[in-house]
């Protein structure tokens, strides 16, 4: 991939108009000391303070490709917030159902499994929904800022004695007799039935255990199975049967509870799992094979969804290009996609900016982009938009202009 030269993407655009308007403006910017370099025309729309929706089609792939963009400071102080939504009910729904109460959405992760559940880590509103896992996933921490890596879940239960029990897992059955696992409200199921286990309840709404820690008081130490369902800031530490430090815990007992999330040392709002990382550093790196991915899978084209951010992690970009649909959009290999968001950006974006980092998200025909409850790619498959696991959203809080 030799990547976008100027000339020939501008010479290809699909308006005429946007084409004369570039061009000129291009041949006028050489002559200028305040020339900002080579754009690429795009329909572009803003959609809240800080916040735009650009439109192009570019026809050397063909491609279609959607992009917001999102400042940061200027999307937070309007109100404006990066959110995940996870699908109820069976596990999948379309990213427009997801998106009902969103300025703007992308489909978020892949899916398997009966009951549905991601691929990989996500966070919503402060809680772990779906543990990690070894492949990339993109984090907004608490005060707005953007993290991207592979991570990993350090648990434990701090004892009133200080002693720590090391949690492995989360809302899974334990494995193993001397392995504890993590159960909160997100448990995929609607009662948990370990034998063993210590029920929680946090003494403070406000705090999470995601890179934090809090304090909770014990409510039961279960020795035989029995239904529970699990509230908000409740949680069941839980183990096999014969788990041999049940006895060091006591109703009533103060406990801690953490979940660390290395490389993360922030506290997390809010997560999406997805793979693999694309751009590392700003330049293209296609890290399948450490995050399991196929050859096949990165270097075939494809619909393709993607998330990135820029160096000064102020600008965070979604991305959607169609594929599937010859003489509209071909799809994008990875290398592809890599290009256009650590190159292309800067030659459209409001903010002048590439993504320095980005992941790549699921694609094919889940790949859908909704702005104002309305679709606008085209989802590859003939049924329209394929249902997926979760997505990542653009709200506004209520009363915020």
């Amino acid at each position: 991939m030799t990547g976008f030269p100027f000339l020939t993407s501008l010479a290809v655009l699909h308006r005429t108009s946007a084409f004369a308007g570039g061009l000129v403006g291009a041949l006028v910017c050489t002559a200028l000391l305040s020339c900002r370099g080579p754009t690429i025309p795009a329909d572009t729309e803003q959609l809240a303070p800080g916040v735009w929706h650009h439109a192009l089609h570019l026809i050397e792939g063909p491609w279609a490709i959607h992009v917001i963009e999102l400042d940061i400071d200027q999307a937070w102080a309007a109100g404006v917030r990066l959110q995940t939504a996870k699908a109820g009910g069976d596990g999948v729904a379309r990213t427009s159902e997801l998106a009902a109460n969103a300025l703007a959405a992308i489909n978020g992760d892949f899916w398997f499994g009966t009951p549905v559940r991601s691929s990989g880590m996500q966070i919503h509103l402060g809680e772990l929904l779906e543990e990690p896992r070894p492949r990339s996933a993109f984090a907004i921490t608490r005060a707005g800022a953007p993290v991207l890596g592979v991570f990993a879940m350090r648990g434990g239960l701090i004892t009133k004695s200080g002693h720590v029990l090391r949690v492995s897992h989360l809302n899974r059955e334990p494995r193993a007799s001397d392995e504890l696992t993590l159960y909160n409200r997100y448990s995929w199921a609607d009662s948990v039935h370990a034998p063993v286990g210590f029920f929680l309840q946090g003494l403070d709404s406000s705090a999470t255990v995601l890179n934090d820690t809090v304090a909770a008081r014990v409510v039961q130490v279960r020795r035989r199975v029995w239904p529970l369902k699990l509230q908000a800031h409740q949680w069941l530490v839980a183990g096999g049967e014969d788990f041999a430090q049940s006895h060091t815990i006591a109703p009533g007992d103060t406990v801690q509870l953490y979940a660390m999330l290395p490389p993360a040392v922030e506290v997390l709002r809010e997560a999406i799992g997805g793979g693999p990382r694309i751009v590392r550093d700003g330049a293209p790196s296609i890290e399948y094979e450490p995050e399991n991915l196929s050859a096949d899978f990165a270097t075939e084209r494809h619909p393709r969804t993607a998330v990135g951010f820029s160096r000064d992690r102020k600008t965070v970009f979604l991305v959607t290009v169609d594929g599937r649909q010859p003489g509209h959009s071909v799809g994008m290999s990875l290398q592809e996609l890599a290009h256009l968001m650590s190159s292309q950006l800067r030659l459209f974006s409001k903010s002048r900016d590439n993504a320095h980092q980005a992941i790549n998200l699921d694609g094919g025909g889940s790949t859908t982009m909704v702005v104002r409850h309305q679709v606008v790619n085209r989802p590859s498959d003939q049924t329209g938009e394929r249902p997926v696991v979760n997505a990542l959203l653009v709200v506004q809080q209520k009363g915020r202009a």
